[in-house]
């Protein structure tokens, strides 16, 4: 048999076409990986010369490895099975037969023959099961560890629930089943070695790694060598294995992107709660660790958890942290939001605790800070040990509640290096103030304000996965189809979009504030709407701000970093010179007196002339082409830090001036005046000898490789003077970190002035965002009442998610008499989407944006409350009509004469004359209370019952009738979509299920079966009244 060219590595590549088939035996399999990887050490699968060895001992010790870690995770490892076949491990865990079944379906298009190998499953392996056993990387009495083996279990024992990343070198790698679980999600290799499964990645690909295994749901540490090689061979250990630190740990909730990745950033919550005998209070800090936002509460909550729900559903927090004792209705609510159920008593190994949960992460609390003496001291020690101690009164004088669930918080973030969010850099924000709209959970769902008002964003997160480098990055401006933020959001930054994301989930409520945002809308309309030749000085000036706003990074998440210590010198150049740009946006000279909203954005204390020169000397003070590079040893120009660096590579320009100088005496000892050193393969100062004249050199020279003609050397004087070289570079390399390290905290010094400008941006963005909204045809401004009982007048109204030229407009009179409408019409007839609309012009119109309505005169609410669609909860247990009578519950326990409330036929999911019941009493008890209130039903005699009440108004949806063929019985309804006063005479079901296509013999029958009940109904109701008239004239006789 022929000897074959190669075994490769990887299954996909085994078939090409006519290929023959081949029968590999171990000898030639090892054979054959020799030649094909170049002579790699594959465990003793070939005889290597000790010259070979040697040196890649040496390269191995001078990567920073030690013997045991030096093997290549990459190559393909070849192993002897019990059948005497090669074996060959595939390069991912999935399921051998169907790979082997998908493999042989290629050969058999292609034409190839399936070579007689046996594929060994990893899963398969000894010390692994099938199923859901996991290979834990710990201690087994009498087995022998390897050094690296030993330093990893004493990693895992304190880290049993973090992946962990191990730096070894050139590279990271997993062990035991963090190897598993990254080669499913990574698709790498993972293979035996030594007592443990093995995985690797390159050390360039880490963050984009750590992110794919994070958006999978686990918690990641990186563990990373602390010492090198050269400085750890003057050390004391020098024979003991490299030693390292948890450096980094990641979270869905805690993972800082670069300033590139898009704007979806997300809170990392705690939730505390205190149970007493009659209620139940609840407490919540979150914070967004992206951008350093804060924002706490203290509230009240029923059995439901309506309260905790609005609060996820506008934080939408990507990881919750929760301590024990949490009742099961708060557990409830949470599991609802997070798609799976949360058990304490029961938890899962650590590693499988959030495997193939790539939505919200659960994290659970150090109990011990529940208490609130516990909580207080925590929290003192905390801002006094981070010199914050001016913010600590502030965190003191908030409820008791919100200090134990910051301080869970704290805590939970101080192994991540982000416990820095929370010193009150700018103050913690309460959620509700009086300065805002209530918008509940079920409203910003049913009314689509958000289209990712979901917990989980499983497309997302998939999309993630599969493609980790196609994350929109830049500038995006479009939060996606379907949603009213969607239709708003014509920002051109990130942090731009972060804030008027905000102001649409808080609408204002305070009048003067709402106006002030008006007016600003409305100059920046006439900026933007101003030709190039009428532009005065400061609308151009401010024109120019707009134009550039595109042009500048995501300073806020910038900022953060800096703030964090974790960005790249590339991320800082980007940052400061994006900031320098940002300032130079508004002149020194710029003079505006309206509207005050413009005047305290472009005010000169936020753009002083002093940042601008402290910001003009960080940059002056960076070397361009080296933040360009990543260099950190050579970043700066000049200063302390310049000098600092200057010293250490004198240090290394010394040693190679002694190298350089030592050609002198290798000159006189070869006799040869020419000689020069040379470089080859990333080795220096190579002595480059004929092999003639070999044997002539010094017996003290030492022999680094040779071919076939030359044979190269080191003098011992070389091998010093390189060793002293490699441990001043790497005090370099430590100098410059720390250096590097200092001019962050330098800037992060300034944190509160340069935040206030990119605060300054994003107000500009935001409403230049609306400006251009309100130049959109049909849109128009809303007049704004301030009244104890507020109305809704619009005429000409169209939804703006749906706004298009087909779209039929109406006209909404609503408050001024009539508090509530009853509206009535056939089905599909827009009943649902002319609340939405309505819902949403008030939403729009108190964010300060136009509406669009050819007219709109709107009172401010203080909360919207909606009851739209079906749908049941079974993570709480609760049925469909649980849910509708939920929601209902809470909305009558909420509801003010300030308030909107959208009910969408309520009652639906019971019987007919319970849900008529349960409608008219809600309708009658909203009605007393004054709440504006949109009621759609199908009920008629709901219409009946409220005829002679002023406060309740009768409209329905107009449409056409017409009996054609089919029978001559089911009527065909064209829809006109317009509103118009009084009830409709029937909801036409039949109509709809003809237009979803029944058979006719079906719509037939159903009509039939209709005309009887309603013959039936009339009867019964024409008997009764005969027996009522009947026993009056017996009564009246008498």
């Amino acid at each position: 048999m022929s000897t074959p060219k190669r075994v490769q590595a990887s299954l996909s590549s085994f078939f090409k076409p006519k290929a023959k088939a081949i029968k590999v035996s171990p000898q030639e399999a090892r054979d054959e990986h020799a030649k094909s990887t170049d002579s790699q050490d594959t465990r003793g699968s070939q005889i290597v010369s000790a010259d070979t060895r040697k040196r890649r001992r040496t390269v191995s010790h001078n990567r920073g490895e030690s013997e045991d870690e030096s093997r290549d995770e990459t190559a393909p490892k070849v192993h002897k099975g019990a059948n005497d076949q090669a074996q060959i491990l595939p390069e991912s865990v999935s399921d051998t037969t169907d790979l082997m079944q998908r493999l042989r379906m290629r050969a058999q298009e292609t034409g190839a023959v399936v070579p007689n190998l046996q594929v060994t499953p990893v899963l398969a392996m000894p010390g692994s099961l099938e199923g859901t056993h996991v290979q834990l990387v710990e201690r087994t009495p009498g087995v022998k560890y390897t050094p690296l083996e030993t330093q990893v279990l004493d990693a895992k024992k304190l880290h049993p629930d973090m992946l962990l990343a191990v730096e070894v070198g050139y590279k990271f790698r997993f062990f035991g089943e963090d190897a598993r679980i990254a080669s499913r999600v990574l698709g790498i290799m993972c293979t035996t070695a030594n007592n443990f499964y093995n995985a690797s990645i390159p050390t360039p690909r880490l963050h984009i790694h750590m992110r794919r295994l994070v958006h999978a749901g686990y918690k990641v540490g990186v563990l990373r060598q602390v010492e090198t090689a050269a400085l750890k061979a003057i050390s004391d250990n020098k024979s003991a294995p490299f030693t390292r630190q948890l450096s980094e740990v990641y979270t869905s909730g805690t993972m800082v992107e670069d300033i590139g990745a898009d704007a979806n950033d997300r809170f990392m919550m705690s939730v505390v709660e205190t149970a007493h005998a009659d209620r139940c209070v609840l407490a919540v800090v979150a914070v967004q660790v992206a951008t350093g936002s804060v924002v706490y509460d203290e509230f009240e909550d029923g059995v439901l958890r309506s309260e905790l729900d609005t609060r996820l559903a506008h934080l939408q927090p990507k990881e919750i942290l929760v301590p024990q004792g949490l009742s099961t209705e708060t557990l409830r609510a949470l599991a609802a939001y997070v798609g799976y159920a949360i058990d304490y008593t029961e938890r899962p190994e650590p590693l499988l605790e959030h495997a193939n949960r790539a939505g919200v992460r659960i994290a659970f609390a150090n109990s011990a800070l529940l208490d609130a003496e516990a909580a207080r001291s925590f929290s003192t020690t905390f801002y006094a040990d981070n010199e914050a101690q001016a913010h600590l009164s502030r965190v003191l004088d908030l409820p008791e509640t919100v200090i134990v669930a910051q301080a869970l918080l704290a805590d939970y973030l101080k192994p991540f290096n982000l416990d820095r969010a929370l010193l009150a850099i700018h103050p913690f924000t309460p959620f509700r103030t009086q300065l805002h709209m209530l918008l509940s959970s079920t409203a910003l769902q049913t009314l689509n304000v958000f289209a990712d008002h979901a917990g989980n964003s499983n497309d997302a997160q998939l999309k993630e996965l599969l493609m980790p480098d196609s994350r929109s990055g830049g500038n995006s401006t479009q939060c996606g189809n379907g949603s009213l933020f969607g239709v708003m959001d014509c920002t051109r930054s990130l942090f731009g979009r972060r804030l008027l994301r905000r102001w649409i989930a808080q609408p204002l409520v305070v009048i003067d504030k709402l106006r002030d945002r008006v007016d600003a809308v409305e100059y920046l309309k006439t900026v933007l709407d101003a030709e190039s030749g009428d532009e005065d000085y400061t609308k151009s000036a401010i024109r120019g701000v707009y134009d550039k706003l595109g042009q500048l990074v995501d300073l806020e998440r910038g900022l953060c970093r800096i703030h964090y210590g974790r960005a790249t010198p590339q991320e800082l150049l980007r940052v400061l010179r994006s900031l320098e740009s940002a300032m130079a946006l508004v002149p020194r000279d710029l003079d505006i007196c309206e509207p005050r909203m413009l005047v305290n954005a472009l005010s000169a204390e936020t753009w002083s002339s002093d940042l601008r020169t402290t910001l003009s000397s960080w940059l002056h003070q960076i070397n361009v082409s080296s933040a360009k590079r990543g260099d950190k040893e050579s970043l700066f120009t000049h200063g302390p830090l310049f000098d600092t660096m200057q010293t250490h590579h004198k240090r290394v320009a010394t040693v190679e001036q002694l190298l350089d100088d030592h050609v002198l005496e290798v000159r006189q000892l070869l006799n040869d005046s020419e000689f020069a050193f040379k470089s080859i393969s990333g080795t220096d100062y190579l002595i480059d000898v004929k092999n003639t004249k070999a044997k002539t050199v010094p017996a003290t020279w030492i022999r680094v490789s040779s071919t076939k003609t030359n044979t190269r050397f080191h003098t011992p004087f070389i091998v010093e003077q390189l060793a002293e070289r490699e441990r001043c570079r790497e005090s370099l390399q430590q100098a410059a970190r720390s250096s590097y390290a200092l001019f962050l905290r330098t800037i992060s010094d300034e944190y509160t002035r340069v935040r206030r400008v990119i605060s300054a941006l994003a107000t500009l963005d935001a409403l230049f965002s609306l400006a251009v909204l309100a130049g959109r045809p049909r849109y128009s401004r809303a007049e704004l009442v301030d009244s104890d009982e507020p109305c809704i007048d619009v005429e000409d109204a169209v939804n703006p998610v749906l706004d298009n030229a087909e779209f039929v407009a109406n006209t909404v009179h609503l408050g001024t008499d009539a508090r509530a409408m009853v509206l009535t019409g056939p089905n599909a007839g827009g009943k649902s989407t002319l609340i939405r609309t309505v819902a949403l012009i008030a939403i729009m119109a108190q964010c300060g944006s136009r509406v669009p309505a050819q007219r709109a005169r709107l009172g401010v609410v203080d909360a919207i409350f909606t009851r739209m669609g079906a749908r049941d909860n079974m993570l709480a247990g609760q049925s469909t009509f649980m849910v509708e009578m939920r929601e209902t519950s809470d909305i009558l326990h909420h509801a003010t004469c300030r308030s909107l409330v959208v009910l969408d036929e309520l009652g639906r999911g019971t019987s007919t004359h319970d849900g008529a019941a349960i409608a008219f009493a809600v309708l009658d008890f909203l009605v007393n209370r004054r709440a504006l209130t949109l009621f759609v039903t199908h009920y008629g005699h709901l219409v009946d019952a409220f005829a002679g009440n002023t406060r309740v108004r009768s409209c329905h949806m107009s449409y056409l009738e017409s009996v054609k063929t089919l029978g001559a019985c089911v009527a065909e309804i064209t829809f006109l979509y317009k509103l118009v006063d009084g009830a409709s005479g029937d909801s036409f079901g039949l109509n709809v299920a003809r237009l979803a296509g029944l058979p006719a013999s079906l719509l037939k029958c159903a009509m039939e079966r209709a005309h009887s009940m309603r013959v039936d109904v009339d009867s019964k109701w024409a008997a009764r009244c005969a027996r009522c008239l009947q026993h009056a004239v017996a009564q009246f006789c008498k």
